[in-house]
């Protein structure tokens, strides 16, 4: 029984780790693409093109918390089927409408974009229904952020080399296929009758979205950490929109775009334990969360001013430094996203202040890749320089932070 059970286990590890790598590879190879495929599709100067990025994030982070009903009737195992399924329909139709019209392509985004979503909400809670034991759901999910880190880091630089030798139409062809793979794998190691259902009771009350975020918002000891969360979301949304087309700028056959995204994935996989450590010595001092969180608003501000000055000077290694930087604001900023507003949250019910959270990282996300789509290519097209969009961005993360800590003083 014994060996049964340590089989199913490994069986688990395996399959969960291979789905998390392999999703996050084709994702985050796809939007290392995305920018620049919609600026010379597009125009380099069009708000189209930035609208198309933030209807993305908007998609990728936020569409589940309208999918609730329906996901709870569903299997993980169909429900995989069905997102891999939405994913692929949405690449094609993507491919094909960005040529007949690029604003009917915003549909294919919208699929993409909420098929992405279904995967990650189902192979975390995948995890949580058939793991009991929370030492054990703690070294899966510990598993399963390096999987997805090893991913985005091999995602960017194998799409570079890809795109660049064998055209965009295989590179698209090559990602359905990697997402027809994962679907076979899902098929033969997935538990079957695995279902999400979030409550026993289908008929407890739920609070609504609209009054949690009015509430949040009324609650002066809330504000700060909203602002924070909204102004992290609007940095981290960067990453794939506008920095994704300076790297383009940069990239030649010795210097793929793609390596610069996997620099800031490496960069992160390193960076994080160090970091959550002195986070925890900091909040050893007394200080919260939110603090913490606030100090990597000083990160950000940092990152983007070393990024002005890459773009202005035109050096890759003020470059390579930004995205030290960068990662390690991400280091920072992203785990205590979720402490600090239950921190702050002042006896709200948990699931109405984590779906808080996931619409807000949702609206700051879109915000970012709109910007970071719209300003860079329109800033390049009109004056050939960037780092005016990069200096502004640093200006709002440091104000950000002075907001934060002024409004503290006051209590």
């Amino acid at each position: 029984m014994a060996n049964g059970e340590q089989s199913m286990r490994s069986r688990r590890y395996a399959s969960l780790s291979i789905d998390y790598l392999t999703t996050n590879l084709a994702y985050s190879a796809v939007l290392s693409m995305l920018p620049i495929m919609l600026t010379q599709r597009v125009g380099s100067a069009s708000v189209l093109s930035g609208v198309m990025l933030g209807v993305l994030s908007a998609a990728a982070r936020g569409s589940t918390l309208f999918l609730g009903r329906l996901i709870e009737k569903i299997s993980t195992l169909w429900l995989m089927q069905i997102s891999l399924a939405i994913i692929v329909l949405g690449l094609v139709s993507f491919a094909w409408l960005l040529q007949v019209s690029p604003v009917f392509a915003l549909l294919g985004l919208m699929l993409f974009g909420v098929g992405i979503s279904l995967v990650n909400f189902t192979l975390r809670g995948h995890i949580i229904a058939t793991t009991a034991d929370s030492k054990e759901q703690a070294s899966f999910f510990s598993l399963a952020t390096l999987s997805a880190n090893l991913g985005a880091a091999i995602g960017p630089i194998t799409a570079s080399y890809v795109q660049c030798r064998l055209g965009l139409a295989n590179f698209l062809i090559i990602i359905c296929l990697i997402y027809a793979v994962i679907s076979v794998i899902t098929g033969i190691c997935f538990e079957r009758h695995v279902y999400l259902r979030t409550s026993d009771s289908p008929s407890e009350e739920k609070t609504s979205i609209l009054s949690t975020i009015g509430t949040l918002l009324s609650s002066r000891r809330m504000l700060p950490v909203l602002l924070i969360v909204v102004t992290g979301s609007v940095m981290n949304g960067q990453l794939f929109s506008g920095m994704s087309l300076v790297f383009h700028g940069f990239s030649s056959d010795l210097l793929p775009s793609g390596l610069f995204f996997t620099v800031d994935a490496i960069a992160g996989i390193v960076l994080q334990f160090p970091i959550s450590r002195l986070v925890v010595r900091i909040m050893d001092t007394g200080k919260t969360s939110t603090y913490c969180m606030g100090l990597s608003l000083g990160l950000y501000g940092i990152a983007f001013v070393l990024f002005a000055a890459g773009t202005l000077m035109q050096s890759v290694w003020f470059i390579f430094a930004a995205l030290l930087v960068f990662a390690s604001a991400e280091c920072t900023y992203a785990p205590l996203t979720n402490v600090a507003m239950v921190e702050s949250g002042e006896n709200m019910p948990l699931v109405d202040i984590l779906n808080c959270r996931l619409i807000l990282t949702a609206i700051g996300e879109s915000i970012g890749s709109f910007c970071g789509g719209f300003f860079v290519p329109f800033l390049t097209s009109a004056f050939h320089a960037t780092w005016m969009y990069w200096l502004a961005l640093s200006i709002i993360a440091v104000c950000g932070l002075f907001v934060n800590v002024s409004e503290r003083k006051c209590r």
